[in-house]
């Protein structure tokens, strides 16, 4: 048998060969750019044009560097505006970043504005500064912010929400101080008396103390109470006695003010509002409580052409009295009688000798109103064994009680009882609060 011999196959290219046919090297070049960018980019767009490489992620970074497909690096943008290294800011998610001066010109921008919207409150507040040059450079600086803007109408938003929230004026520097006037004596116009006039007797005549006025459970005393903040634990003590009794109301709840007192009516004007309150609320009894913020040399509303020394000098003095005086005669022309309570011993021995000061013009004068005005002797009932400070004191009971607050001048709810008692014994004193009793079980 013949051998049969196949016949030659054609060889086949390699595979290399066959891809470089298939796809020819011209491909490896760098692509064909666009002839020019979008009318309208997107905003997708703007940002990843718009990035720096140091804000893109890892793959645009890649991309950056290397070019599209191996290629040339991209081009930096070319649009207009703020630019940093030649390129606009944006985040990640396409917004434009503003710079540290946009943001420092807009926090200043608003500072002025809020100043301008608040300079009658700024103004009022440098005016009730204590004086000195802090307070002088203050009301100089608020002046001129306050004409800026009342000019520009932006003092109003301000006056609007307080006359919603019923503090209408309340920016307003009130000093005045309003006396009532005084009581009208009447001339004699009958026919004039041939009787001899009897020789007036040398006895020294005592105060008349008026017939004590009766109240009962259908006519009920009505106690107001008011003062700076040393008032405001005792008063709250008394609302709640008066709660307790059938014959007492209280009105007007406790209208105390820290930081207030008789020598600064810029601050708080009390002529003022003891005046509205005693006339809206006709109280039969006002108990007050002033002079813990009144121990210093410096006074507002000073009548015309009148000047003060330092504390408690005699024209300190003499000034002082005059403006308790205006306090009682205007609840005692009303018909109300005044319960002052006097100023405590405290932890600072020279602040002590301040009230004690301040103590001894409202009790003197006190003492010239009798049946109209009463004096709380705050300051031997709140002494100590040895006569000083202390925040303890023994109750009926024999037990320690602390009776006065850690800062040493204000009461804890102990004292604060403590003062009630008093104050309703004296109202008992004063008044008739009990007959009504005796008629009801007849």
């Amino acid at each position: 048998m013949s051998s049969i011999i196949p016949p030659e196959l054609p060889k086949l290219p390699p595979v290399r060969e066959s891809a470089e046919q298939v796809l020819p090297a011209a491909v490896e070049g760098p692509p064909v750019e666009p002839a020019g960018p979008p009318e309208h980019p997107s905003r997708g767009d703007r940002g990843r044009q718009g990035r720096s490489p140091r804000e893109r992620p890892p793959q645009a970074r890649a991309r950056t560097s290397a070019g599209p497909r191996g290629g040339a690096p991209e081009a930096p943008p070319s649009e207009g505006g703020r630019r940093r290294n030649g390129r606009i800011r944006y985040s990640d998610d396409g917004r434009r970043l503003s710079s540290a001066g946009n943001a420092l010109i807009v926090a200043v921008l608003a500072l002025v504005l809020g100043a301008l919207l608040l300079a009658p409150g700024m103004h009022k507040a440098a005016f009730n500064g204590q004086p000195g040059t802090k307070r002088d450079v203050s009301l100089a600086l608020t002046a001129g912010l306050v004409r800026v803007s009342h000019a520009l109408l932006l003092d109003r938003p301000r006056a609007l929400v307080q006359d919603a929230m019923g503090r209408q004026n309340a920016d307003q520097i009130d000093v005045t101080i309003v006396a009532p006037p005084p009581p009208t004596v009447r001339p004699a116009t009958g026919p004039t008396s041939t009787t001899p006039t009897r020789k007036p007797s040398t006895k020294p005549a005592g105060p008349k103390t008026p017939a004590r006025i009766v109240f009962t459970p259908t006519k009920r005393l009505r106690i107001w109470i008011a003062g700076d903040s040393l008032v405001i634990t005792p008063g709250y003590s008394i609302v709640r006695a008066a709660g307790g009794s059938p014959v007492i109301q209280s009105v007007g709840g406790v209208d105390g003010h820290v930081g207030t007192g008789l020598t600064r009516p810029d601050v708080f004007n009390w002529y003022k509002e003891i005046a509205t309150q005693v006339k809206l609320l006709k109280p039969n009894v006002v108990v007050l409580n002033f002079g813990g913020n009144d121990n210093h040399g410096y006074m507002t509303g000073l009548p015309p052409g009148t000047s003060i020394g330092d504390f408690a000098s005699p024209s300190w003095s003499a000034e002082y009295l005059r403006r308790v005086r205006v306090v009682m005669d205007m609840i005692n022309h009303a018909g109300a009688t005044v319960v002052w309570i006097g100023l405590p011993i405290v932890s600072s021995p020279s602040e002590s000798a301040d009230f004690d000061k301040l103590n001894a013009i409202v009790q003197r004068e006190a003492k010239r109103r009798p049946g109209k005005a009463i004096f709380i002797d705050t300051y031997t009932m709140f002494a100590g064994a040895n006569g000083g400070f202390t925040q303890y004191l023994q109750n009926g009971n024999g037990d320690n009680v602390k009776v006065r607050a850690g800062d040493g001048v204000h009461f804890d709810p102990a004292g604060g009882d403590m003062i009630a008692r008093e104050v309703m014994r004296q109202l008992n004193q004063q008044f008739d609060l009990t007959s009504w009793r005796k008629h009801k079980n007849a």
